[in-house]
C-alpha cells in the first residue's frame, strides 16, 4: 500500500526563531553600550549568547543588519515604554512626572539604556539608516510629551511660557544633555542627581511648585511667569 510522502516540518519553530532573534539583538544592545556600535561584531555577539557565528550570521546576514535590527528593537522598546506610561490611568501631572523620571531610569538600567543611545547617536552622524531610526524614536518621544504637556495646559494644570511643541523639544534636549553628562560622570552628576535636576527644571518650566512636584508628584497650584 502507497503510502503518502510525509511532508517536511520545520526543526525549529517561528516562535523559536523569534526568541533567538530577540536574544541576539538584545545582547548586541548590551554589547553596544559598553564598547560602542563598531564593535558589535558576530564574534562578539556570539561569544555572550552562545549561538554560533553562522547561526547569527543565518538570521541577520550582514553586521549591518545586525546592528540596523539591533537599533529597531530597542526603539520599537523604548516607545512602547513611552506609550505604556502615557496610556497609564493616572493624572496628566503625575505622567508627566513618570515620562521624566523614565527619561533616567526605565525598564533597563541607566548605564544601559544611555549608554547604547549615546553610542547610536554618534553613529547616526555618520550612518543614514541608523539615523533614520534614531529620529524616528526621538519623533515619537517628543510626540509623547507634546501631546502630555497640551492635555495639561488644556486642564489648567500648568502654564509654561513655551508651547507644548517648543516646551517638548526644550526638555529633550535638557534630558539628552544631562544624560551625556551623567553618563561621562562630569560634575558628579549621578542618575539620581539627573532626575532631581529635570524635575526642577521641568516644574519652572510648567510654571508649578518647583518643591512641590520634585517631592510629591501632585503641584497644588499653578504659578505665574
Amino acid at each position: 500500500m502507497n503510502q503518502e510522502p510525509r511532508k517536511r516540518t520545520h526543526a525549529v519553530t517561528d516562535e523559536a526563531i523569534a526568541e533567538r532573534r530577540e536574544t541576539i539583538v538584545a545582547h548586541a544592545a548590551g554589547i553596544i553600550a559598553k564598547k560602542g556600535v563598531d564593535r558589535c561584531t558576530f564574534g562578539a555577539v556570539s561569544e555572550a549568547t552562545s549561538f554560533s557565528v553562522g547561526m547569527i550570521q543565518h538570521y541577520f546576514r550582514t553586521r549591518e543588519r545586525l546592528v540596523l535590527a539591533t537599533v529597531e528593537y530597542r526603539t520599537s522598546a523604548s516607545v512602547r515604554e513611552w506609550q505604556n506610561i502615557h496610556s497609564a490611568g493616572t493624572g496628566t501631572l503625575e505622567r508627566l512626572y513618570d515620562l521624566l523620571t523614565f527619561a533616567v531610569e526605565g525598564e533597563t538600567s541607566f548605564e544601559q539604556a544611555w549608554g547604547f543611545w549615546i553610542e547610536v547617536y554618534s553613529a547616526a552622524h555618520k550612518d543614514e539608516s541608523i539615523r533614520v531610526h534614531v529620529a524616528n524614536a526621538l519623533l515619537a518621544w517628543r510626540g509623547i510629551f507634546e501631546q502630555t504637556l497640551e492635555e495639561a495646559v488644556n486642564e489648567g494644570l500648568i502654564r509654561p511660557f513655551h508651547e507644548p511643541e517648543v516646551l517638548a523639544t526644550l526638555l529633550l534636549a535638557v534630558v539628552d544633555g544631562l544624560a551625556i553628562q551623567t553618563l561621562n560622570g562630569i560634575y558628579n552628576h549621578s542618575p539620581a542627581k539627573m532626575i532631581e535636576t529635570l524635575r526642577r527644571f521641568a516644574a519652572h518650566e510648567f510654571g508649578i511648585d518647583e518643591q512641590d512636584f520634585v517631592s510629591h508628584k501632585s503641584p497644588a497650584a499653578v504659578g505665574a511667569h
